[in-house]
């Protein structure tokens, strides 16, 4: 197929199609001549040239010979036009080219450029571009489709992978670009330098970096994602192929193969780039560090015969699973189940501690008998005795992780989705595949009856206005919106957060402690730093968990069999993960799945939507680009490293942002005396002669701080102008520990009352209200996942230095109150009642802010 002459080229493909029967997707249903056909996309893999890879002759000459100069656009009518290009990215044509009529109108002397020619000259200044090798790697020699016949030259779709080379060197050519490649790199020689020889385990585990099996890599760190639905394919930092839909592939490797090949070429060749840091040309050797998916994906990406086999654990450790008779489907139960044994999985109890880590010795053992298969009945047979069903072509690289390591858990989906999923359609009593027993008549079906589970999604519905704005979308109804798109976001929040405090009186004792244990075990490892005694505490909540999750729910009944799902026994294995590739946060499918949804709602052409979002990830990958190596033109960026109107920088990472007073204010007798006991002790001549009750004191108060991690906490002052309905409350906050108590430092939970300076050095300080300490017995009780408080308002006034706040917290009332209209209710928290807290999982504001000038938290706009 000739190269076009643009540089972003399709590939053709057919109809290997299948929609999932299931909403956890279909089995694996490989063939003896599927794997003879992943040996041979590995071994032209091992042997890839950039010689060999279909590229153009310009590409390729870019590829091998890159600028060597930092990019400089000194044309100031091309500037112009590639920042209105960049500004109208997300709307029309016609938008673009009325702006471009109303400039040239105003100003006559500039130099206009047609949308056609602007992206052009962005394709030749980002240096990206596409590939294509038609029917791919061991594909290519055919005619028609092996699977149904179809017609090479009358394939269906086309699909199209973004080179990572060409965006790899455009990062390179900026001096921000090149330091943040070489973030992995430094850092991993400073752990290694801080760790004493012999030690058993790191200080702390922290994003990948930190994994024992990635502490010796170099040069720049690729992860490849991929997404079963979306069939969106991705390897950091930046977006490379997009494989239309709606439906997913069945033969994936030839989707990844063109990629793949590319990687693999460079890998072997290395490739060139000018450094622009140390101003030199450097050569870099590519290391695809590991390979993420959901479940159905996984199974395709790394060979296995997916969740549904004998063997079906993810990270193939080993464990057989159990099926019912008569059925094919096997589950991972630990317990044997009572009554007649079933041929096949009959083996006796198994311990958790018997379950062996995942190794590459015992992967490449099972592959070798796989590949002794010489009919299509010896092939199955080793199938189901090794859980494979064929080569990884992740195999094929000759700088990664080997198999299995390189498949780490996939922290969202599992976490996410798929647990809560479970647990919602066993309290609710809707779970199917029982023929004995009615799911609604089990002890855990505590939300079976309507009228429980109504009031439960009220109480979730009425907890929305409680939670800041930065946990991102807040939980609906959960009794009306459950079969309503409701989001990972909102099932995350609603399961670690909500469900231990709102379902501890209606759980029986066992199951929420089950529950509890399962919880706290999935947010030690959701911390952003990882400490190996959390690691400990995190394996042993977990094993406890699983343990009792088989006693209580599936209690060794055949007949329920089936609620043993794979999530249950996967997160086991979390911790373990934590050592082996570093924080599991840092490898979920998070980022792709938020990508995939903010480049679909750039679809423009809703007759050929996948087309369409091939070119729009296209486009993005070549504006990306040139941000790299042009920093001022991203103006997120910009705008985040600026501080708003007005705004005071208080150093440290905390700011104060108005709005603020126009003059001093007299305030509130109480507080006074707050100001003078603080004077008392830091500036005593602004109080000398002054008696404490009749001090008076006026302030300029300010509405609004942002803290070092990005949050924004505001203020009682500004907040209680709205009713509660019309808010996200953002004024609870934790004090960093302020003594010591039984010799263990404690928070303060504080509710901001406004924000000020006081004394000759204006310190900043925060007038606050102290919630009273927590209810210990419970807290201990449930493993630490239910912090449950009381507001004392007035009664416990405090002054307090702003740089002590460390977050802001969510505070959910534990009981709706009674009789309070939320569209009326100007004073939002109430003195004597209960809050349980609520702080967001794995968040990193910084990651995701970037406009500091806006507070969308102030107000609820959905």
């Amino acid at each position: 197929m000739q190269a076009h002459s643009s540089g972003m080229q399709p590939h053709q493909y057919c109809c290997e199609w299948e929609r999932p029967g299931e909403l956890d997707g279909p089995e694996v249903n490989a063939t003896l001549e599927d794997m003879r056909h992943a040996l041979e996309f590995i071994r032209l893999l091992q042997n890839a040239t950039l010689d060999d890879s279909n590229l153009s002759p310009e590409t390729l000459d870019q590829l091998q010979n890159p600028p060597e100069e930092v990019l400089a656009v000194d044309d100031p009518d091309l500037l112009l036009w590639l920042q209105i290009y960049i500004a109208v990215s997300n709307a029309s044509e016609e938008t673009y080219n009325a702006v471009r009529d109303a400039v040239v109108r105003r100003f006559p002397q500039v130099k206009a450029l047609s949308l056609y020619k602007i992206k052009k000259a962005v394709g030749k200044l980002s240096g990206v571009v596409g590939h294509c090798i038609g029917f791919t790697g061991t594909f290519a020699r055919f005619e028609r489709c092996h699977r149904c016949g179809q017609a090479r030259y009358f394939a269906r779709q086309t699909f199209m992978t973004m080179l990572p080379g060409p965006q790899i060197q455009a990062i390179f050519r900026s001096e921000q670009g090149a330091e943040d490649l070489a973030w992995f790199y430094t850092t991993a020689k400073d752990i290694i330098i801080a760790t004493p020889r012999g030690s058993p385990s790191l200080a702390k585990y922290f994003d990948l970096v930190s994994g024992q099996k990635l502490l010796e890599c170099h040069d720049v760190v690729l992860m490849l994602y991929q997404n079963k639905k979306s069939d969106f394919v991705s390897i950091s930092p930046d977006k490379r192929a997009i494989i239309p839909g709606p439906n997913h592939p069945q033969v994936l490797d030839s989707f990844l193969f063109p990629g793949f090949y590319h990687v693999s070429a460079l890998m072997r060749e290395g490739l060139p780039a000018f450094n622009a840091a140390s101003r030199s040309r450097i050569l870099s050797k590519l290391f695809l560090a590991l390979g993420t998916a959901d479940g159905p994906g996984m199974a395709m990406f790394n060979g296995s015969v997916g969740h549904h086999g004998t063997l079906g654990c993810r990270i193939m450790c080993g464990l057989v699973g159990r099926h019912k008779p008569g059925c094919p489907h096997y589950y991972p139960a630990l317990l044997k189940p009572t009554g007649p044994p079933v041929p096949g999985c009959d083996h006796d109890d198994i311990s958790l501690s018997s379950i062996p880590l995942p190794s590459v010795e015992s992967y490449e053992r099972n592959l070798k008998l796989l590949l002794s298969a010489r009919n299509e009945t010896q092939y199955k047979q080793l199938r189901k005795a090794t859980g494979l069903c064929k080569p990884s072509i992740m195999s094929g690289l000759s700088r990664t992780l080997p198999v299995p390591l390189c498949f780490p858990i996939d922290l969202m989906h599992l976490t996410c989705l798929n647990i809560p999923d479970l647990f919602v359609s066993l309290w609710r009593g809707t779970i199917q595949g029982s023929v004995l027993s009615d799911p609604k008549t089990w002890d855990c079906a505590i939300l079976a009856d309507p009228d429980v589970w109504a009031a439960h999604g009220l109480h979730v519905e009425r907890a929305r206005c409680y939670l800041p704005g930065f946990f991102d979308r807040a939980p609906r109804n959960i009794a009306e919106k459950l079969n309503s798109g409701y989001k990972a976001v909102e099932f995350m929040t609603w399961f670690y957060n909500y469900a231990p405090a709102m379902l501890r009186r209606t759980l029986p004792e066992a199951y929420w402690l089950q529950l509890c244990k399962l919880v706290q075990g999935v947010i030690l490892l959701y911390a952003e730093d990882i400490l190996p005694q959390d690691l400990v505490e995190s394996k042993r909540l977990l094993t406890g968990a699983i343990e009792d999750y088989e006693l209580l729910y599936y209690a060794r009944d055949p007949d329920r069999l089936h609620v043993v799902r794979p999530c249950i026994h996967l997160i086991w294995h979390g911790p373990d993960h934590v050592v082996v590739t570093g924080a599991l946060i840092s490898d979920t499918q998070l980022p792709i799945e938020r990508l995939i949804g903010d480049l679909g709602s750039e679809i423009k052409q809703h007759s050929n939507p996948y087309a369409n979002l091939s070119q729009r990830a296209f486009r993005r990958c070549q504006v990306n680009a040139l941000k790299a190596m042009l920093p001022y033109l991203d103006r997120a960026q910009a705008t985040a490293n600026s501080l708003p109107r007005a705004a005071e920088d208080l150093g440290g990472g905390y700011v104060l942002l108005r709005a603020m007073d126009s003059c001093l204010r007299p305030v509130s007798r109480l507080e006074a005396t707050l100001f003078f006991d603080y004077l008392s002790a830091s500036d005593p001549l602004l109080c000398t002669g002054e008696d404490r009750d009749s001090f008076v004191w006026k302030t300029r108060r300010w509405a609004r701080l942002r803290l070092p991690n990005g949050t924004v906490a505001r203020s009682a002052w500004k907040e209680q102008q709205k009713p509660l309905s019309k808010l996200r409350l953002a004024r609870c906050v934790k004090v960093r520990p302020c003594r010591l108590r039984h010799m263990h430092y404690y928070y303060l939970l504080s509710h901001i009352r406004y924000f000020c300076r006081i004394g000759k050095e204006s310190h900043p300080v925060a007038v606050v209200s102290v919630f009273n300490t927590h209810d210990n017995a419970l807290y201990e009780r449930s493993l630490r996942t239910v912090e449950l408080v009381e507001y004392r308002g007035d009664e416990s006034l405090r002054l307090i230095d702003i740089r002590a706040i460390e977050s802001v917290v969510g505070m959910i009332p534990d009981e709706l109150p009674v009789g309070v209209d939320f569209a009326l209710d100007f004073e939002h928290l109430h003195v004597g009642h209960k809050y349980f807290v609520v702080e967001k999982l794995g968040f990193d504001v910084r990651i995701l802010q970037t406009d500091t000038g806006n507070d969308p938290e102030m107000d609820i706009d959905e």
